[in-house]
Parts: C-alpha cells; sequence; structure tokens
C-alpha cells in the first residue's frame, strides 16, 4: 500500500502544476523548450536519486530495518535472485571495490546474505540473498510497484516513462563513451 502521504504529494503537486502554471502547465506550440544543460540533467538525476533513497530509508525504518541503508538495498536487489562472484556484483552498478567489501561485510554481518567460499579458492566466494535479505527486496520492491503505478496511471504517463528511460539510457552511454573516447567531433 502507498502511504497517504505520499498520494497526497502527488496530488497537490498535480494540482499546483495545473492552476500556477499558464496553460495548465502545457506549453503552447508557439513557445520554444527550454535549453537543458547537461550540468542542470546531472543536478535533476542527483536530486531523482537523493529523494527516493530518502524515500527507500524511511520504508526501511518504517520495517524495523535499522542496521542498513538505502545503498545497502540498493546491493542487495542487484544482487537479486543470483548467487554471483564480487566481481560480477561490481560489473552490475556503480561499486567500488573497498566500498563494496565493507558494504558486503555489514550485509553478511546483519544476516542479509551468505558468502559461500569457492573450494579451488577460499579467499573468492560466491554470494547469494539470505531469506532475509529476499524478503526485504521483496517488501521494497513492492512498495515501488506501488509508487509506480501512481506515476505510471496513464498509457501517455507509462509512454512517457519509457521515452524517458531511453533517453537516459542513451545519454549515460554517450558520457560513457566521451569519458573513454573524448567527445564527438574533437
Amino acid at each position: 500500500m502507498v502511504p497517504n502521504y505520499l498520494q497526497h504529494m502527488i496530488d497537490n503537486e498535480a494540482a499546483r502544476d495545473d492552476v500556477s502554471k499558464p496553460f495548465g502547465g502545457r506549453k503552447p506550440a508557439n513557445i520554444p523548450a527550454p535549453n537543458i544543460t547537461h550540468f542542470e540533467l546531472a543536478r535533476t538525476l542527483e536530486r531523482v536519486n537523493r529523494r527516493f533513497a530518502a524515500f527507500m530509508q524511511s520504508e526501511m525504518t518504517r520495517r524495523g530495518v535499522e542496521e542498513i541503508g538505502h545503498a545497502h538495498l540498493m546491493l542487495l536487489l542487484a544482487i537479486g535472485d543470483d548467487e554471483i562472484s564480487v566481481t560480477q556484483l561490481m560489473e552490475r552498478g556503480p561499486y567500488a571495490g573497498t566500498n563494496l567489501s565493507y558494504y558486503l561485510k555489514q550485509l553478511g554481518e546483519s544476516g542479509y546474505i551468505e558468502r559461500n567460499a569457492l573450494q579451488r579458492d577460499r579467499r573468492a566466494a560466491r554470494i547469494k540473498l539470505s531469506e532475509k535479505g529476499k524478503e526485504l527486496c521483496a517488501d521494497m520492491t513492492a512498495i515501488a510497484a506501488n509508487c509506480h503505478k501512481i506515476v505510471a496511471d496513464s498509457p501517455d504517463n507509462i509512454r512517457n516513462l519509457e521515452i524517458t528511460f531511453k533517453t537516459l539510457d542513451r545519454i549515460e552511454q554517450t558520457w560513457a563513451s566521451a569519458a573513454i573516447f573524448g567527445p564527438r567531433g574533437e
């Protein structure tokens, strides 16, 4: 169930958009769209990520999960139903080796993951979620799905989310390529 305060915030935002902006929040065809810089886009993405992190953290706290934070949850979600190595896990997200080792140690001590050492090299291990980790991921995934229903409440909004995702994915690939090969045209 989506908390009432979240629904209230979304309802108020929609009402504010319709009333306080000229043309009900829509731009007439003859006014050009603002030029959005990559700096503005990066700041917006950062804010969205922080707000999502704060929301997930508050939901975890409501469920009595206080020994780990949002970053740990994202790591658990990256592991998912798989049994994977640390190297494979690093490929799934933006994890630095030392941070990842520290997070995995905390998750193991808190009972959210199980570490199974390999027979041929006891230093290497495969990691998987414990039952406690699976339950937390299921709870948080259900909460996120309920929030998604609020945002994706119409075919137009679903289409906009798909376009947004594809655009962000393309921008990410462009930035990654530019970091390695330099910007195009140079």
